[in-house]
C-alpha cells in the first residue's frame, strides 16, 4: 500500500494554491499534481533532496569555481545551507505576491525544468564576496543564508539565472543526473497517482 505522509514544509506549498484556487476541491487536485514533481523532496530518505544538492554542487562547481572550491575547503560541499530553499521552492525568502510570481516562472520550466537550482547559484554568486571575504564556515553560512529571506530582490536573481542556464548549457544539463527532481522518471511518475488503496 502507498502511502502519502502530509510532511512538514507541504503546507508551505498548500496555502498559495488555496489562496488562488479558492475552491477546496480544486485546490486539493492542484495539489496532488504539484506533488508528482515536487513529492520527491518529502522522502523520508531525503533521496529526492541530496540529488538536487549534488546537482547544485556541479552547477556551482560548473559556474563559479572558486566559489566551490571555498565550499571544498570549508567542508560545505553538502549544500544543507540551501536545504531551505529547494524544498520549498523559496516560500519563506519572499513576500506572498513575489513567492507566487517566482513559482509561475519557475512552473513553467523554460528554460530548464531545473531552474529552481540555476536561481540557488545567482543567489549565492550574489553573495561570493561577503561569503569569502568574511571566511564563513557552515554554522555562520546557514545563519546568513536563513537571514537572507525578505532580502532577495527576485527580478535580477532570476536574470542571473537563467543567463547562467543558457551560459551552461549543455553542460548544465549533464551536470544534474537524470531523474532529478522535479523531474520523474517513468518508472516513477504513477507513485504519486491515486489509487483505491492508497491513503492521501
Amino acid at each position: 500500500m502507498g502511502i502519502i505522509y502530509f510532511s512538514k514544509g507541504m503546507s508551505d506549498l498548500l496555502s498559495p494554491i488555496l489562496y488562488i484556487m479558492k475552491d477546496e476541491s480544486e485546490a486539493f487536485w492542484c495539489f496532488v499534481y504539484l506533488l508528482e514533481r515536487l513529492g520527491p523532496n518529502f522522502n523520508r530518505d531525503q533521496s529526492g533532496m541530496h540529488s538536487q544538492l549534488f546537482a547544485l554542487s556541479k552547477l556551482v562547481e560548473l559556474l563559479d569555481s572558486p566559489l566551490h572550491d571555498y565550499f571544498k575547503q570549508n567542508d560545505c560541499l553538502n549544500f544543507f545551507f540551501c536545504f531551505r530553499w529547494i524544498l520549498i521552492q523559496f516560500k519563506r525568502e519572499f513576500e506572498y505576491e513575489t513567492t507566487l510570481r517566482l513559482w509561475e516562472v519557475l512552473w513553467t520550466h523554460y528554460p530548464s525544468e531545473h531552474l529552481h537550482l540555476y536561481v540557488c547559484v545567482a543567489i549565492l554568486k550574489r553573495h561570493r564576496a561577503k561569503i569569502m571575504g568574511e571566511q564563513m564556515g557552515f554554522d555562520t553560512l546557514l545563519k546568513f543564508i536563513n537571514e537572507l529571506s525578505g532580502q532577495i530582490d527576485l527580478d535580477p536573481v532570476l536574470r542571473d539565472a537563467e543567463a547562467l542556464c543558457v551560459y551552461a548549457g549543455e553542460n548544465g544539463v549533464a551536470s544534474i543526473p537524470p531523474g532529478t527532481p522535479p523531474s520523474l522518471s517513468s518508472q516513477d511518475a504513477s507513485i504519486y497517482q491515486q489509487q483505491d488503496d492508497e491513503v492521501l
